[in-house]
């Protein structure tokens, strides 16, 4: 599909009224806020070609792209090497076929404006949007090289040490305050992640945090001016929001009650905060909150929460400070008044746990406790099993034969001496 016949498509106006809503409309920002005129700007300008590793292009492509990193409804994520600046990226790209729709499309540039204008170490940079040799548009990211927050936990479930080891609690909750901080910093720009999960975080080699993935996002602009703030501008209408009122989208395991209700109007940053209480409980419980089978049955049970989630009841054999209790209970309360307002406050809060779990006067007795909650946190079916080559670690009980053994070797050893 090429850009230039979109405004020919049936049932779409070639002047189309779906603008972002801002009160002042930026003059740059004039000639863009049209999805078609915006696709014919982006053929307009000099096009980034992309190839396949065994094609011969001329002039010769910026983008040579590799293996596919991951994929979803309406597209996919695809390594590629940026010929001109000499590094690796992420591509993410429209998947094609007869079922893209104008909706679609606007989504998926919203999407890229999203992620490129929220500027923070903790969201993933966006280097450039374009389209493809056959129309279809695409946005350039930052590769992030390491592990998903999902994936660490998962380690951590099955009692992976050297997982252990690296991420301990007061690890965990570091991490924690890097995602809030991010997620502080969307918020004050008035935009609602509204799909947070261990998935969508990203954690490097180096321990960087990247929140991924705003396809979904909704923008709120009161929110932002009322924090001082410019809003983030998009082509969609409504300033971002991918979806009509009443309908439901995101992860149900980590939805909070209004968006699992599809209470759209109430869905705002205490509606993240809710999430990011429910990613808090799982990564230092290891236990997931919602883990109904089947997705209705997790739906109607984020529709309707008994009360906020109480982590020593989700992990009782896990020793938790009655600190990371609360803060856990706040930022989970069903009533959205009762929660943190943002995720700033929600990052202030870690903070101070962190704080305390860091103080001189405190190293040692959480470092006794640390030892602890990892012992326990492992699960009780677990055993080691020596690898090839390991040599098999003696057990309590085993070491227990071997001292009785070697006093008696010492007292037979002792009667033959006296004998000569």
């Amino acid at each position: 599909m090429n850009s230039r016949s979109l405004a020919s498509m049936e049932g779409i106006d070639p002047q189309p009224s779906e603008t972002a809503y801002f009160e002042e409309r930026p003059p740059v920002f004039q000639e863009t806020m049209d999805i078609t005129a915006l696709l014919h700007h982006l053929e307009d300008a000099t096009p980034s070609v992309i190839a396949e590793p065994s094609e011969e292009i001329n002039p010769p492509a910026r983008y040579i792209i590799g293996r596919e990193l991951g994929s979803g409804s309406i597209g996919q994520v695809i390594m590629a090497r940026d010929q001109h600046l000499g590094r690796e990226v992420a591509i993410k790209v429209l998947h094609e076929g007869e079922g893209l729709s104008r909706d679609i499309i606007a989504r998926f540039v919203a999407e890229a404006q999203i992620t490129a204008q929220l500027e923070h170490p903790s969201v993933v940079p966006v280097h450039e949007i374009g389209l493809m040799p056959g129309g279809m548009p695409y946005f350039s990211m930052k590769l992030v090289k390491g592990r998903s927050l999902d994936d660490i936990i998962n380690l951590l479930r099955i009692g992976d040490r050297a997982a252990l080891r690296t991420y301990n609690h007061l690890m965990r909750l570091r991490l924690f305050q890097r995602i809030c901080q991010g997620m502080a910093y969307a918020h004050a720009k008035g935009v609602v992640h509204r799909d947070l999960k261990p998935s969508n975080v990203m954690i490097g080699e180096y321990g960087e945090v990247q929140i991924m993935d705003w396809g979904l996002a909704k923008i709120i602009p009161a929110f932002s001016t009322s924090n001082g703030a410019g809003s983030v501008l998009t082509v969609r209408r409504e300033t971002g929001s991918n979806n009509s009122r009443g309908s439901i989208v995101g992860t149900p395991s980590y939805m909070s009650p209004e968006q699992a209700r599809g209470d759209y109007d109430d869905i705002g940053p205490r509606s993240d905060v809710f999430t990011l209480g429910l990613i808090l409980a799982e990564l230092m419980s290891l236990i997931r909150v919602y883990r109904r089978p089947g997705f209705q049955a997790t739906l109607d049970e984020a529709k309707h929460p008994s009360g906020p989630v109480d982590i020593r009841k989700l992990a009782p054999w896990t020793a938790f400070t009655q600190d990371i209790d609360r803060v856990v209970r706040r930022a989970t309360h069903p009533e959205i008044e009762q929660r943190h307002h943002h995720a700033g406050e929600l990052s202030a809060d870690i903070a101070k746990l962190i704080e305390e779990r860091s103080s001189p006067t405190s190293v040692k007795r959480f470092s006794s406790q640390e030892k602890t909650e990892e012992e326990t946190s492992i699960p009780l079916c677990q055993f080691h099993l020596p690898s090839i080559g390991e040599t098999p670690r003696p057990s309590g009980f085993g070491l227990g034969v071997l001292t009785l053994l070697g006093l008696e070797a010492a007292i037979f050893l002792l009667w033959l001496l006296l004998q000569w």
